[in-house]
């Protein structure tokens, strides 16, 4: 089987968005308890509380509502405010040392990302460090909707339409800093399995997840373990330079 494609997602893989992202979060919560310097969430007060709060719960809409104490009514209202807080903060989140040499490098075309942040933020970001044109197709957050987000594999199977991937009898990945991102994976794969079957195909296809430590996770931990676990971005390209040959 062939690599077809590579699809990431956004924050704590490509990018060290932790910072950026603790700003935007204190701004929407404002919304919802007007009071939120005199009662900010244990998970707001520090980088390290930040980033246990975000890989203690599966996904965005776990830690607002666990973390910060926002109602699923709150949290809908809340999903729809990311977007436009997103694109009001100018800064630029990090992108990981490494990446800007090995993405151009990597040896498969259709490249995209699958993300819980703003399509419009990740692309913006991108363009600063010049490498937008090597992610032609962004799910974000606004991309799906409210019930389809993180692990619901509807983002993933969205881009991959959207690059017009032929995905009978090839090799797809995709890498993540989340223990929900290999579930994602996996539920991608089911479905595009199950699409096969359902046209009579004899053809196959497999997603490959790449966990990522890098960013603070240990994807040793998950649940789910993932096909690859590493420690640094020029670890990607290698091993994506393997499965290529194979």
């Amino acid at each position: 089987m062939k690599l077809k494609a590579i699809l990431w997602d956004y924050d704590g893989t490509l990018v060290d968005s932790t910072k950026k992202n603790i700003r935007v979060t204190k701004e929407i919560l404002k919304h919802f308890i007007p009071e939120i310097k005199q009662h900010m969430p244990i998970a707001l007060t520090s980088i390290d509380e930040y980033q246990k709060a975000n890989y203690r719960y599966k996904n965005w809409k776990e830690l607002y509502e666990h973390a910060y104490g926002l109602t699923m009514e709150q949290i809908e209202e809340a999903g729809k405010l990311w977007s436009p807080y997103q694109l009001q903060d100018d800064s630029n989140a990090e992108l990981f040392e490494g990446l800007l040499d090995i993405i151009p490098r990597l040896p498969v075309k259709s490249q995209g990302i699958c993300s819980q942040n703003s399509a419009q933020n990740i692309e913006k970001t991108l363009a600063s460090y010049g490498l937008a044109s090597f992610f032609p197709v962004i799910i974000g957050v606004d991309e799906v909707g409210f019930g389809e987000q993180k692990p619901n594999p509807s983002g993933y199977l969205k881009c991959l339409s959207k690059l017009g991937v032929d995905y009978e009898d090839s090799i797809l990945v995709y890498i993540g800093d989340h223990a929900e991102d290999v579930v994602f994976a996996k539920n991608a794969e089911k479905c595009l399995l199950e699409y096969l079957r359902e046209k009579n195909k004899i053809s196959t296809v497999k997603i490959i997840t790449i966990g990522v430590n890098y960013s603070g996770s240990d994807a040793t931990t998950w649940a789910v373990k993932p096909d690859y676990v590493v420690t640094s971005p020029k670890e990607i390209e290698c091993i994506i330079t393997e499965i290529n040959k194979n």
